[in-house]
Formats: C-alpha cells, structure tokens, sequence
C-alpha cells in the first residue's frame, strides 16, 4: 500500500470514529467542565484566569475527541486520561511564557492544505545554539500553538464541511545536529510532549534522510509505540510530490509556492509578520539560527513547579529574575526538605485514593470488631448450652 492509500485509509477511518461518537464526546465534556474542572481548581487551588484557560482546553472538541479515541471510547478511562493530561497542563504550560521565536518551524498558509484537507507543517532542522530549557519551552509552545490553530480551524468550519483533525509534519533532515544535547531533546519530546497531544499528528515525512541518520532513527524508533510508528514515512522527492503535488509545496522542496521565508505562517503572532521583532520579547529571527540579543532586558519565567518538566532542577523550587533569563534555585541550593516534600506529594499524588480506602476500611473494621466484641461472650455461652442439651 503506497503512502497516500495508506493515510486515506486513516483518514476514513478518523472520520467516521469522529461522527459515530461526536454526540458523546459533547455530552463527555459537559460532565468535564461541571465535575472535574471544579475538582481540579479545589485541589490546586486554581485563580479564575487559570480556571478560564482550563476550560478553554476542555471546550476544544477535537481535543477531547482525540483523546477519547486513544482510549477507545471508555469514558471512565477517557475522563481520567483527561484529567492527568488538564494537571499536566497547569503544571507545565500555565501561566503563559514569552514566545520563544523557532524560525526553523513553519505552518503553510491556511488554503494550502494535504489532500485531506490538513494542515501542513515544515520543521527545518538547525543547530541547536539555546540552552536545551529554553529549546524545551519553544517546543511546549509550537505544539499548544498548534493545538489551537486546528481548535480554531475545527470552529471555523460550517456544518457538513469535513472538520481537520489533525495535520501533517514534513520534516528536513538536511541540516541535523548529532549534538548529545540536540538527541536528548529529540528523546524528551518523544517521551514526554507529542503523548500529550494523542493523534495530532496524521503523518510525518521524514525528507533527506540518510544512513547517517539511523542511529537517532533507532533511539527514537524505541520510544514510539507501534500506532506511531505506522504514521512515520522516509518517501523520496518523488514521492512527497505524488502525494502533495507542486501546487502545495514551497519552491525549497519542489512546488510551485514561493519560498518558505516569503509565506504566510498563521501560527505566528499577527504582530510579528515578517518576522519583525515585537516589543515584549529581545529575540532575533535570523535563519538558520535562534539567538538573544539581550539577555539583560528578556522577560523572566513565570512560576515553574518544582514537578513542572521545565523545572531544570526537578523536584526542587525555582526563582526567576528579570536579570536571569533561566530558573535559578529558589535557596540557592537543593535543600533534602524540598526534595522531601516534592516526594511526598508526588507519593500523595499516586496513591491518595488508595490510602483514603484503606483508611475508611480500616475504621469500619474496627467500628464492627467494637460492636460485635461485647456479643461474642454471650454467643459463646449460648454454643455452651446447646452443646449441654445434646448431650443429655
């Protein structure tokens, strides 16, 4: 089956999951924002503009609908997916940060779509020259900011019109850093970030890849499950063209578009078009590289949990600064109390329901043991007596 056969079947397949449960999903969301919304803002106590950004993400149908269909359309194992995946989120992506400005990551303009009607992404491989936090925090950023451009792109759809549910990735492996630092990165992401977004992702071309690639290709090879796999492609340009076709490629990869730096990207902030520089951040946007012009003026990081994946010292408390641009430790060393308490509530975290049972268990027991202690005696003398009449 070639590469388009292959992605029609599951796109047919997406799109009639999609319509056979929709009504489900809805209803699912409903009992998200009214039950476990209100549980999740008690438990972390949670300021109302984090509660709005909460339930934005729960009221994005296309979300929840993928989610739900990881899960197979359990709702009980759906609702606690969504629920890990909403702490998740508050405890790495809110509040939001400054953006983090990755030239190398392009969105085509909206009416250049997949022949399914997705969107299409182009990453660029580029030295890494940031520190891996920062390449962490630009990553978190790309994949909510796509999240929200197919959110939008979902709500912007007229009835009938078949809604994009995913998108897919093109990404160049021309220019691909072996820096130890660049793979744990790739790793990380793979782990940690795209499990997060389940079925974002339609396809990935893998363009340019080479021998030397197969050593990072088997490291990630071993992390991704085998529904991941199936999606992941290494066509050659021939290929790329048949499925796409000129008409919806950029001239740096054979199409007729006009250059990838002259097109319109709708993931980009709307004052920052031709990569101009915006008056809240001090970075530049030369290709190939990423780079900070001054580090003295960057706006600080907001407030990063101890078990946030950002926190470069999991497990312990950060501070930011307005003349440190990455989180420094909040008492100027790792204190085994800190570590302490974060074990604890991660201990807490896992296995709270169990100890609350264990504990009503326990209490009912002794409740029935207190109860039933003052008629053991007198059933004892009963057995007594009807043994003495038997035997007379």
């Amino acid at each position: 089956m070639d590469i388009y056969e292959h992605l029609r079947t599951n796109c047919d397949k997406l799109l009639e999951a999609y319509h056979a449960n929709l009504q489900d999903v809805e209803k699912l969301q409903e009992t998200l924002i009214n039950d476990i919304l209100p549980s999740v803002t008690d438990e972390l106590e949670l300021a109302p503009d984090a509660t709005d950004w909460a339930k934005e993400w729960l009221l994005d149908t296309a979300s929840m609908f993928r989610i739900a269909r990881r899960n197979k359309f359990i709702k009980s194992f759906t609702m606690e997916a969504i629920r890990k995946n909403l702490i998740w989120r508050l405890q790495n992506l809110w509040a939001p940060s400054p953006p983090v400005p990755m030239p190398n990551v392009h969105c085509l303009p909206p009416e250049v779509v997949d022949p399914f009607g997705r969107p299409i992404i182009i990453i660029e491989t580029v030295p890494m020259t940031l520190e891996p936090e920062v390449v962490k925090i630009g990553i978190l950023q790309f994949f909510e900011t796509l999240r929200q451009h197919l959110a939008e792109r979902f709500h912007q759809c007229k009835q009938g019109d078949t809604p994009p549910l995913q998108c897919m990735v093109l990404v160049d492996l021309r220019a691909l850093s072996f820096q130890r630092s660049a793979i744990d990165i790739v790793s990380w992401a793979v782990r940690e970030v795209i499990p997060r977004y389940p079925g974002m992702l339609a396809g990935v071309f893998m363009l340019n890849y080479s021998w030397t690639h197969s050593s990072l290709w088997s490291i990630v090879k071993r992390i991704l499950p085998e529904s991941a796999l199936s999606r992941v492609f290494f066509p050659s340009q021939k290929e790329v063209i048949g499925y796409f076709s000129s008409s919806r490629l950029p001239q740096d990869y054979g199409g007729d578009l006009p250059p990838l730096a002259q097109l319109y990207d709708p993931l980009l902030p709307s004052d920052r078009d031709d990569a101009s520089i915006t008056s809240e951040t001090t970075y530049t946007t030369d290709i190939p590289q990423t780079t900070v012009v001054e580090e003295s003026t960057s706006p600080s990081l907001p407030w990063i949990s101890p078990t946030s994946l950002l926190n470069p010292f999991f497990g312990y408390p950060v501070s930011t600064t307005p003349d440190r641009r990455l989180p420094s430790l909040q008492h100027g060393r790792r204190r085994k109390r800190d570590l302490f308490k974060t074990l604890a509530l991660l201990f807490w975290s896992r296995w709270h329901s169990y100890i609350i049972l264990t504990c009503c268990i326990s209490v009912l027991c002794l409740l029935l043991r207190k109860h039933l202690r003052p008629s053991i005696p007198r059933l004892l003398q009963v057995i007594k007596d009807v043994r003495k009449a038997i035997g007379r």
